[in-house]
């Protein structure tokens, strides 16, 4: 059964127990060194628009960083690391790999 998952004043999302078999879905990590959530959110759409297919936002205060995992298309996967790469220049990125939830 899906349940959601966010603060009450962020974007909401779906969250599935897993994506479905034939997906072409993959999560890419990455992680920017600030704590404003609602900029970096912003940016994401900015940068990438339709080719985002969800995502989650984590706060780490400790380190003063905000890790987001974003939901992309195989496909897709090469021109959004040149945009973020573009956009973003200060992110880390992560390793790929397969969605663990289906965020929808």
């Amino acid at each position: 059964m899906p349940h959601s998952c966010a603060f009450p004043t962020l974007h909401r999302v779906a969250l599935e127990a897993r994506p479905p078999a034939d997906s072409d879905i993959v999560v890419l990590p990455l992680r920017l060194f600030h704590t404003d959530v609602l900029e970096g959110r912003r940016s994401l759409h900015r940068i990438l628009g339709p080719r985002l297919q969800g995502y989650r936002i984590d706060v780490d205060a400790a380190r003063h960083c905000i890790r987001i995992e974003m939901n992309v298309r195989r496909g897709e996967l090469a021109a959004c690391l040149r945009l973020l790469t573009a956009g973003m220049p200060c992110a880390e990125f992560g390793r790929i790999a397969r969605p663990t939830h289906w965020m929808h």
